[in-house]
């Protein structure tokens, strides 16, 4: 039976007004004439770069402009948020952003004439906020090279500066109008994740397992753009199931089978995650110890999400029962979400240790950006131990808060190995 979670008030005008100042603070330790606060496209998820909409509270996909002390321009992608907005207006929704702040645009070559027009001095100081990596999609950055090219024709003259570091470590720490939201959003995924402990028998297609987890966020008033999900007696994969990029049917589960999932919930862009894996009957002794390793990383990193550790040293706390047990990892153990930004991969042994990958030109290993990095209370991390002996792999974990003496838990079914009920 589904449990109830009233569904939070909209953010207010004050929330508006704290983030508008943060981006001046931002401008005012940096010396900057302007910021440039660039967003991705709409459906560029998981992980999408949408820092715009954390200015904006609207529609994905702008480039936002400060400036002084003015209120900040957005440049648009198409007439259509334009309709949105107005729509909107017609209907008295709380908006933050007022008609004549929207232009459309979003070019380097408009962007650059927007920047003339508002008074930039010809040899600028511009931060920007989307040149810095952001992984796991974007370790170029994701402002595209064009818009870069046609801002610096309009000012050949201006330091383009990234400044991204600086938003994460003043915008990671959550206000309690945010959390209220990232708290629905947990309890969204909770949701998801019993929806597919419920859903998976012997005989169910995959297909059907996401289907269910995409119909309760979405009853729910959530968003999700993906699942990444897979199932075998033995799955060691990570990503979006083969038959959503591959012409082939849903794989159908079996008795014995794991099914390992990463469940993505959001409320008002604010996301958390779930890693529910689910046992059908009896699995793999393997898959039962790495589900065993992966709870202990996941209880040692709960105990250090404290406020005045480094980031790296709740990484080197997680793995040590993985590092113990001499298995394995395909994922991370832990990320920031909220924005994103810390990834910790740790030292643990990754995908290049399958004797197979010898036969692939290079498996590489991804980076452990933001060790140094300083917890305070309100930041807000994904949680997805993981372990794999061989080709048994087990992962859980949900989304926790950083608190004052430990980690803040806002979930609890996904933090287990889950057992099918049929």
């Amino acid at each position: 039976m589904r449990t109830t979670m009233s569904i939070p008030t909209p953010l207010s005008f004050a929330e508006r007004d704290r983030r508008w100042q943060l981006a001046r603070k931002i401008m005012k330790n940096n010396n900057l004439d302007t910021l440039i606060i660039y967003g991705d496209r709409e459906s560029a998820a998981p992980a999408p770069f949408c820092i715009d909409h954390y200015f904006t509270n609207d529609r994905l996909g702008s480039v936002v402009i400060f400036h002084k002390e003015e209120k900040p321009v957005v440049v648009t992608f198409a007439p259509m948020m334009i309709a949105d907005h107005m729509q909107a207006m017609s209907r008295g929704d709380q908006q933050w952003i007022s008609p004549e702040q929207i232009y459309v645009g979003k070019t380097g070559e408009y962007i650059g004439q927007v920047l003339k027009n508002i008074g930039l001095g010809e040899a600028p100081q511009i931060g920007i906020i989307g040149l810095e990596p952001y992984p796991p999609f974007y370790f170029d950055g994701a402002l595209p090279h064009r818009t870069w090219k046609g801002i610096t024709a309009v000012f050949p003259k201006a330091v383009l500066k990234p400044v991204f570091l600086d938003f994460f470590k003043l915008a990671s720490v959550k206000s309690e109008e945010e959390l209220s939201l990232i708290r629905y959003a947990a309890h969204i995924g909770e949701e998801m994740s019993e929806a597919m402990r419920k859903t998976i028998k012997p005989g169910v297609s995959e297909a059907e397992v996401a289907a269910v987890i995409t119909a309760t966020c979405i009853s729910m008033g959530g968003f999700t753009a993906e699942i990444l999900l897979g199932s075998g007696a033995e799955y060691f994969g990570w990503g979006p199931p083969a038959w959503q990029y591959r012409s082939q049917a849903p794989r159908i589960i079996q008795e014995g089978d794991i099914v390992l999932s990463e469940i993505f919930a959001l409320y008002g862009m604010y996301e958390t995650q779930h890693q529910a894996a689910v046992a059908v009957g009896k699995v793999h002794p393997d898959i039962e110890r790495a589900a065993e390793v992966a709870r202990e990383c996941y209880e040692i990193g709960v105990e250090n999400l404290k406020e005045g550790v480094t980031f790296g040293e709740v990484i080197d706390a997680m793995e040590k029962p993985l590092l113990a047990a001499k298995g394995w990892h395909v994922h991370p153990l832990i990320h920031s979400i909220n924005p994103y930004g810390p990834i910790g991969f740790g030292t643990a042994p990754g995908i290049e240790s399958l004797q197979q990958a010898g036969n692939y030109g290079n498996v590489g290993r991804l980076p452990n950006p933001g060790r140094n990095i300083v917890l305070r209370e309100g930041m807000c991390f994904a949680f997805e131990p993981n372990c794999a002996f061989g080709n048994y792999l087990a992962n859980i974990g949900g989304t926790v808060i950083v608190g004052r003496d430990k980690g803040i838990e806002l979930n609890s079914n996904s933090t287990f190995l889950m057992r099918a009920d049929y």
